[in-house]
């Protein structure tokens, strides 16, 4: 095919020609003749043709700009790339679940087949040496059950340990309950019968029951600025009768029929009468007699008279001095002399024994019980079950060896 020719313009017509000047027989102009003017030159169309001018128009005001937001379907490789996401996470939080419980029957596996009771307790060194070692245990602040605890696993560990040759029993302590005293007091028993030289040290106050624990020691050592003795049996109980009168609150307690003294010494919601005070007393001057019973056997050669120990184990307090003076102690002295005492006894040359620091390794157990603690002192203390176990726990007669 040929390519297509522009359309043709027609030709303009032929302009009029201006007449021709007359000429001479030789084909010149005449003199005296002037050649025709020349018309005008007529306009032509050119080519190409003239574009027509563009027309103008106003500006349009501008327009704030539009964002769409379009919601376009995921793919195919899209949902698959969202289920892998998830399922990724749920891979990790399962592997984190089961590592926390594989730790978990470990440490239960460690708990129960353990070697035995020196698990629970660790050594920190105070002293280098070569001579054998001398066990230092710490009875530190109010003496409990979880202290009586510990003094059994250190008595444990004492005994399975062949290079400890002494032991040194540092207290601190004003005393505590009867029952976890008496427990401490038979458990260092173990170690004398063990033929284990025990010497006691007292720090800042030995009073009491931590005087009970330690009286039966080989040698008795106390700092110039002890206090000790406090020989003696208390009890203390809060009645809310006058405080429930105030508030116009009414209690009421029941028993049962066949058990009518179930009341006595018993309700904290009346004032107590001589009945209530009988039946304490005879618990405390029963805890008394077991702990002057201690004593006797433990300073029976130091204090020789009978009337003099009575004397002294009024529930005074003394000065190391004064307990000195009375036969209570056996020497004034600080941990390094009661140390040097202890390798005396043992037969260990003067400053050649190891000494060792006893104390106990938080276990598992220990982590779950500081958690429920620190939950329940964020518990509302006027919710009512805080209220009534502060209640009864303040109303419950607490008979100790303490010195207050």
């Amino acid at each position: 095919m040929t390519d297509p020719q522009p359309p043709s313009l027609p030709e303009p017509p032929d302009s009029p020609q201006p007449p021709a000047p007359p000429e001479s027989p030789a084909g010149l102009p005449l003199e005296g003749t002037q050649p025709p003017a020349a018309s005008p030159p007529q306009d032509r169309p050119t080519w190409p043709p003239a574009q027509p001018q563009s027309r103008q128009y106003a500006p349009r005001p501008q327009q704030q700009p539009v964002i769409q937001v379009v919601n376009r379907g995921g793919g195919f490789f899209r949902s698959v790339g969202a289920f892998i996401t998830g399922l990724s996470v749920l891979s990790i939080v399962f592997l984190i679940g089961i590592g926390a419980g594989l730790t978990l029957v470990f440490s239960m596996g460690l708990w129960f087949a353990g070697p035995g009771m020196n698990q629970l307790i660790l050594r920190e060194a105070y002293r280098e040496g070569g001579g054998g070692t001398v066990a230092v245990i710490p009875i530190t602040g109010v003496i409990d059950g979880a202290q009586a605890r510990f003094v059994r696993h250190c008595v444990e560990d004492v005994l399975a340990d062949s290079s400890t040759r002494a032991v040194v029993l540092r207290v601190n302590s004003p005393g505590g309950s009867i029952t976890p005293s008496d427990q401490i007091w038979k458990e260092l028993g173990r170690l004398k019968d063990a033929g284990l030289p025990i010497v006691a040290s007292y720090g800042s106050v030995a009073a009491s029951g931590a005087y009970y624990i330690s009286c039966h020691s080989d040698y008795i050592m106390a700092q110039e600025t002890t206090i000790t003795g406090s020989i003696g049996v208390i009890a203390q109980v809060m009645t809310f009768e006058g405080l429930l009168d105030k508030v116009g609150i009414e209690p009421v307690t029941l028993v049962a029929s066949g058990s009518p003294e179930k009341n006595v010494a018993n309700d904290i919601y009346r004032q107590w009468d001589e009945a209530d005070r009988e039946r304490i007393q005879i618990m405390i001057d029963s805890a008394y007699d077991i702990f002057h019973r201690r004593v006797t056997e433990g300073r029976s050669s130091v204090i020789t008279d009978a009337d003099r120990l009575d004397e002294i184990s009024d529930g005074s307090i003394y000065t190391a001095q004064q307990a000195l003076d009375n036969g209570l102690i056996d020497g004034i002295g600080y941990l390094e002399d009661a140390v040097t005492q202890a390798e005396q006894l043992a037969g260990i040359l003067k400053g050649a024994a190891s000494v060792e620091i006893l104390f106990q390794r938080p276990t598992f157990l220990d982590s779950m019980l500081a958690a429920q603690t620190r939950q329940a002192e964020r518990r509302d203390p006027f919710d009512a079950e805080s209220i009534r176990s502060l209640v009864n726990d303040l109303g419950t007669v607490r008979i100790m060896y303490l010195m207050r």
